[in-house]
Order: C-alpha cells, then structure tokens, then sequence
C-alpha cells in the first residue's frame, strides 16, 4: 500500500501551512525578493479555464528547501492550538461549527474493501482560507480536505492550498510522475466570503510541481520537477505568469 509514501511525499511540503507562507506576505515584500529571469522566452506554458500560464525559466530559487515532517507527528501541536476548534476522538476528528453543529472525519484503517481505506490527519487552521486543512491518506493516493468551521462543508484538494496576494485564487499542486496514483499538475479554484469555486485543473505529462509561492497576484515561482529513467527527481526553479 502506498499511503505511507504518499504521506511521506505530501508531508514535505508541511512548511506551506506554516502562518509564514508567502500567502501571507504582502506583494511588494514578495516582488522585493523574486529573482529575475534568465530567459524571457517561456519554457512551456498551460491552461487552466480561461487563464494561460507561461513558464519561464529562473537563474536561482528563492524557495526554501522543505523540511521533511509527517502529520503523524506535527497533528499533535496543531489540535492543541485549536483544542477549542477540533479534538480527535481515537479515529476520528471533530469539528465544532459555528452552527452549533460539529463535522467529522473518520479513519477506516481495517475496511472490507482495501480500496476504502483512509487515514486523516489535522494539518491546521489556515486563518487566510477561514478553513481547517486536513491531510487525507488512502489505499494508493492522498489529497488534502479543506473544513469550512462555518457549515462543515468539506473540499477536497489535489495539493497544498496557495492563495493568491490579491485574495481572488487558490493554486493547488500536485506532483506524480512515478506511479500515477495522484494527479500530476494544478487545480485553479476561485475565492469569494471564504468560500472556493473550482474553475479547472490540468494534467502535466512532461513535469510537476514542487513547492510553489506567489509573488504577486499574477506571478509564482515553482519547482519545475522532472524525472529520468532512474526514477531520480531533478528540480529547477521557473517563473510562472497567469493570464
């Protein structure tokens, strides 16, 4: 079963829910610290809905290297800062709403069908999506749930939640070139009231993304990760413009 090299994988790139994402930095600050580009012609380019993202190449990365963790061990701390908020009941996470009402989710760890099994774990408040981010483990795949505290309305995402500077999108990455178990690209949602409306996604053949950061409300930067006949990753950093 791959759900433990699917947690592994997730889980280094846990540093994205930190409250230091560049999510939460204004856009000056991070323009201030975008590298140039070293060629002004793109790479590659795809589409998501109506919006065309070109790829440029980057002489450096101003990324940090991810810290490799797992939610096994980091979901501990998290409930604690919002013991008021979620609580885990042996297999299970409750959420309070703020209906009065709670939400749940629920490991099955021994099912009748291998297929159905699943193991959550809590990732998380994310104070800028006004939502809970939750890891989601299964038989061969993981995704990423938002919880809205408001209704309990859960998403389920291909990869970490990027939202744009200016409040309006949400990037989601999603790299998969070795077994195809997850998607291997980008979900592009909307955001309005702390609520997200999926406008599209795109598969990537040749690559996948890493670790990615906004820089402007228009601009990200990105791990453009390739991988040889050896199964060995290589990563490069790229500037991407949407359109």
């Amino acid at each position: 079963m791959k759900q433990y090299l699917s947690l592994l994988t997730a889980a280094v790139i846990y540093t994205a829910c930190h409250p230091s994402t560049a999510s939460n930095s204004t856009p000056a600050e991070n323009a201030a610290t975008a590298p140039a580009s070293t060629n002004e012609r793109p790479i590659d380019s795809f589409r998501i809905a109506n919006k065309k993202f070109l790829v440029y190449s980057l002489a450096k990365s101003s990324i940090s290297p991810a810290t490799e963790l797992d939610y096994d061990s980091v979901e501990g701390p998290q409930l604690a800062k919002e013991a008021a908020k979620v609580q885990r009941h042996g297999d299970t996470l409750v959420f309070a709403l703020k209906n009065g009402k709670t939400a749940i989710l629920a490991n099955d760890r021994k099912p009748a069908i291998d297929e159905n099994y699943a193991v959550y774990y809590y990732a998380g408040y994310r104070e800028e999506l006004r939502q809970h981010l939750a890891f989601g483990s299964y038989y061969e795949s993981s995704d990423y749930l938002l919880i809205n505290p408001a209704n309990g309305q859960q998403t389920h995402l291909w990869g970490i939640p990027y939202l744009s500077p200016d409040k309006q999108f949400v990037l989601c990455p999603s790299f998969d070139l070795e077994a195809g178990f997850n998607n291997n690209g980008f979900e592009l949602y909307s955001f309005e009231n702390g609520n997200l409306k999926l406008l599209g996604e795109t598969d990537l053949q040749k690559w996948g993304p890493g670790q990615i950061k906004w820089i402007d409300a228009n601009t990200l930067e990105a791990e453009y990760q390739t991988m040889d006949t050896a199964m060995n990753i290589h990563t490069k950093p790229v500037k991407i413009v949407m359109q």
